[in-house]
């Protein structure tokens, strides 16, 4: 008889019962002799402050960050299960965490958790690739496609199409008629992101405009890559959902509780990376059969297709040995993050704009006069990039809105090694967090926090690490430029032709935060602008 069909019933619960108390008792004694203890919660063993998260700030960990810097300062600590995050919101404490020496102790910016291979993102793309060579090569690669000036000239080419489909669909809803800003500046910026990374019309403007509209269905032709292309969109787009919910539950609740939602996750990145592959499959194959001589077009794709081969289209004059073209699973992630990114982040620093624009009169007038001083009063001339540069008021008022109502609130860095940080020594492996919405409200840092005044951005440059609207150091985002282009773009084309009002002065911000800070909903009305 084996030794555990010869315990009886109370024998057996006594060792479960001693094996618990031997957790509790390394769990609490660990806590409690932990290397500079800092303000915080207590936490709960297997789950830290994963309860807290759900109960104090509904799931939103931002929220909890919120309150916990209210309660204990600029420098505290939670736990995620039994990993410990230091959290920082002061700008001096973040220096190291933000230095951008190719040499730093903080590149990587998230644990390997299981939850990534899950997804099949583990060791790919950028945004949370902790193998650092594998991170160096892709980063590489997409910099080199953003920063290309004809990557700059296809922004400036498709913004203004594609503004001008916007602004005929608006005008076919009618003037007196209500528009949610937030739904459509974010289709808008579907059909954007996906014209320069793939090159491919997803018709995300048009099917929104068909479904509110059925009575002007307007008819939409069929991709020839994919057929359904806009409900390819979408399910792109659910990445950044799906990523939100990986980071935040562990995986024994993912497994569990939640095991529909996660095999529901798990399915959809499988689809959409099928999808992708197939689009990635069509464009290797046009290049092939377009002649040496023949230009490609600048999306995107093709530049990382083309990447360090013959056909490169960047400005890359030889191929580097140390390189090789990038593979398929390579491109897609690649991909996938530039489109999740960019959709999101562009609409919803737009929406805040037009809120805070709409509330203050004064700034919306002088944003007027500078756009008016650059473009001459011409409503039709196509914004280039020296306009874009003379728009130093528009800049400001982005910079403003970002500040206040920050897109990331909260960034994450893990050390390499042992490293003394706000004055205290740390191990290797210790995990950080650079909570940016409270270093942005930090009246330590600006004052009349609170207040929007874009002139702060006019009068004097930020001091260091006290603006983080792109994040910082070598994770810094790399497509910081390709944003203030199109985001600078968009100001103009909408405040030089329309004049758009709230339909609710007093109603705030309808915000919801998953890794990003998303407006949910803007309720406007739009006049087309006459000038005389």
């Amino acid at each position: 008889m084996s030794f555990l069909t010869s315990l009886g019933t109370l024998d057996f619960v006594k060792i479960v019962i001693s094996i618990i108390l031997i957790y509790l008792a390394y769990f609490y004694h660990k806590y409690f002799t932990r290397p500079n203890p800092l303000p915080g919660l207590i936490p709960l063993t297997i789950v830290g402050d994963v309860l807290r998260l759900i109960l104090l700030a509904n799931g939103d960990l931002a929220e909890l960050l919120k309150l916990l810097n209210k309660k204990h300062g600029d420098i505290f600590e939670i736990y995620f299960g039994s990993t410990r995050l230091i959290v920082f919101a002061r700008a001096e404490y973040v220096e190291k965490l933000m230095a951008a020496s190719t040499k730093s102790n903080y590149v990587i910016r998230s644990e390997d958790l299981p939850s990534l291979d899950e997804l099949g993102v583990k060791g790919k793309g950028i945004l949370l690739n902790s193998n650092i060579p594998a991170w160096r090569f892709n980063r590489k690669f997409l910099t080199q496609a953003i920063l290309a000036p004809s990557f700059s000239k296809e922004v400036l080419h498709w913004t203004p199409i594609l503004f001008n489909e916007l602004n005929g669909y608006w005008k076919e809803i009618g003037e007196n008629a209500p528009i949610d800003f937030a739904v459509w500046i974010h289709r808008f910026t579907t059909d954007i992101i996906f014209q320069l990374t793939v090159g491919l019309k997803v018709n995300a403007m048009a099917t929104y405009f068909n479904n509110v509209e059925p009575s002007k269905r307007i008819h939409i032709d069929p991709n020839p890559v994919v057929e359904d292309i806009a409900n390819f969109a979408d399910e792109a787009e659910k990445g950044l959902n799906d990523l939100d919910f990986a980071l935040t539950y562990p995986a024994f609740i993912r497994h569990t509780i939640l095991r529909k939602k996660n095999q529901a996750m798990i399915d959809n990145r499988r689809k959409v990376v099928e999808t992708m592959i197939k689009i990635i499959d069509h464009r290797r194959k046009e290049i092939e059969e377009i002649s040496i001589n023949e230009e490609l077009r600048h999306d995107m794709l093709s530049s990382l297709i083309t990447a360090n081969t013959e056909r490169d289209i960047n400005d890359s004059k030889y191929i580097n040995e140390e390189y090789k073209p990038l593979n398929n699973d390579e491109i897609s992630q690649i991909l996938l993050e530039a489109i999740i990114g960019g959709i999101d982040t562009t609409a919803n620093l737009l929406c805040f704009i037009i809120y805070y624009l709409c509330h203050y009169p004064n700034v919306l007038t002088r944003l007027r006069n500078e756009l008016d001083s650059i473009f001459c009063l011409d409503q039709n001339r196509l914004p280039t990039m020296e306009d874009l540069s003379k728009m130093q008021y528009a800049e400001a008022i982005i910079k403003e809105c970002s500040r206040l109502v920050n897109t990331v609130k909260l960034a994450q860095r893990i050390s390499s090694s042992s490293d003394v940080v706000a004055g205290f020594e740390w191990p290797a492996n210790t995990s950080y967090i650079v909570y940016i919405e409270g270093i942005h409200l930090n009246p330590v840092h600006w004052k009349d926090p609170y207040n929007f005044n874009p002139d702060r951005f006019i009068e004097t440059e930020p001091q260091k690490n006290t603006f983080l609207m792109f994040g910082g150091g070598v994770r810094i985002c790399p497509g910081r430029k390709l944003a203030l282009v199109e985001l600078k773009c968009l100001i103009a084309l909408i405040y030089r032709n329309l004049d758009i009002t709230l339909i609710d002065m007093n109603a705030p911000l309808n915000l919801k935060h998953h890794i990003i800070n998303s407006c949910t909903e803007l309720k406007i009305r739009v006049k087309q602008r006459s000038i005389s």
